[in-house]
C-alpha cells in the first residue's frame, strides 16, 4: 500500500529487565495469597491440621518400623526420622510454590483460559507455573525443619554452614527435578484430555521420598535417584547434613536440573505452538 511503511523494530529488552518484571509479578502472587488466606482463614488452619496429622502419622510409621531394630541399611532411628523432617520440608515447599499450579494448568488449557496467560508480557511457563501460592503450606515447612533439626541433634549431626548449604543445593536441585518432571507431565494436558491419572501417580512415586533411597535396591534405587529424582530432594540433603554424602553427585544434579529446566521449557514452547483456543 502507498504511503506505508513497516514499524521498527523494537529494542530487544535487557535480561535484567525482563527478571526484574517477573520478581514484580511474583511479589503480586504472594501479595494476592496473603489476601486469600486472610479471606478463608479457618481454610488455612485445617490444611495446617492436615500437614501436622500426616507428619505425625509418618513419624509413627517409622518409630514401628525401628521399634525392633537399631538400624536399617545404615541407617539409625534418629537418621531416618531426620529425613522424615526434610521430607515434610521438601513437600511443604511443593505444596507452596508448585502443587496447586501444575493441578490447574489442565483446567486453563480446556476452558480456554490459557489464552490470557499466553498474552501476558511475561513467560507462559512463569504464570502458569507460580500463579498460585499455598501459604499454609510454610507453616508446614517449618514444622519440617523442626524435625529435622530434632532429629538430627539426636543423631549427633555437628550443623555447619558447609553442611547446610551442600544439603540445601542437594535439595534445590531435587525440587527442580520434580518440577520438570512433573510440569512436563500435565504439558501433556495439550494432547490429552485428562492427565489426573498421571497425577496420581507423580503422587505416588514422590511419596517413596520419605524413605532412604537406600532402603531400594537394583533398578528402582536408580530409578529413583534419575529416572523420579526423589533421592535428590531427601536422602542426599539427609546425607549432606550427616556428613555422608556423594560430593561428586552435586556437580550431577545440577546438571540435571538445569537440563530438566531446559527441557520443560522447550516441550512447553512446542505444546503452546500447537494450542488451539478451546474458544475458537
Amino acid at each position: 500500500m502507498a504511503g506505508w511503511e513497516s514499524p521498527a523494530p523494537q529494542p530487544r529488552e535487557s535480561l535484567a529487565r525482563q527478571v526484574v518484571r517477573h520478581l514484580r509479578v511474583w511479589r503480586q502472587f504472594v501479595v494476592m495469597a496473603f489476601v486469600r488466606e486472610a479471606e478463608y482463614r479457618v481454610n488455612f488452619f485445617v490444611n495446617v491440621f492436615d500437614g501436622v496429622a500426616q507428619l505425625a502419622l509418618a513419624v509413627a510409621t517409622f518409630l514401628l518400623i525401628y521399634q525392633y531394630t537399631d538400624e536399617i541399611a545404615g541407617w539409625s532411628r534418629a537418621e531416618a526420622l531426620m529425613l522424615v523432617g526434610i521430607y515434610r520440608t521438601v513437600a511443604g515447599l511443593i505444596g507452596l510454590l508448585i502443587e496447586a499450579n501444575m493441578m490447574a494448568i489442565p483446567g486453563y488449557i480446556r476452558e480456554g483460559e490459557m489464552d490470557f496467560h499466553l498474552l501476558r508480557p511475561v513467560s507462559s511457563q512463569f504464570l502458569v507455573s507460580l500463579r498460585r501460592l499455598r501459604l499454609d503450606e510454610a507453616v508446614n515447612m517449618a514444622i519440617g525443619l523442626g524435625l529435622a533439626i530434632y532429629a538430627g541433634n539426636q543423631a549427633g549431626v555437628r550443623w555447619s554452614a558447609l553442611g547446610v548449604l551442600e544439603a540445601a543445593a542437594f535439595m534445590l536441585c531435587g525440587v527442580v527435578l520434580l518440577y520438570a518432571l512433573w510440569f512436563a507431565t500435565v504439558t501433556l494436558s495439550f494432547w490429552l484430555v485428562q492427565v489426573d491419572t498421571l497425577d496420581q501417580l507423580f503422587f505416588g512415586l514422590f511419596e517413596t521420598a520419605r524413605y532412604p533411597v537406600t532402603f531400594f535396591k537394583g533398578a528402582v534405587r536408580a530409578l529413583l535417584t534419575f529416572a523420579v529424582p526423589v533421592a535428590f530432594a531427601t536422602t542426599f540433603p539427609t546425607q549432606a547434613l550427616l556428613g555422608q554424602a556423594d560430593r561428586r553427585l552435586l556437580p550431577v544434579g545440577l546438571g540435571l536440573a538445569a537440563l530438566g529446566l531446559l527441557g520443560t521449557r522447550a516441550f512447553w514452547n512446542h505444546a503452546v505452538r500447537h494450542y488451539g483456543s478451546a474458544s475458537s
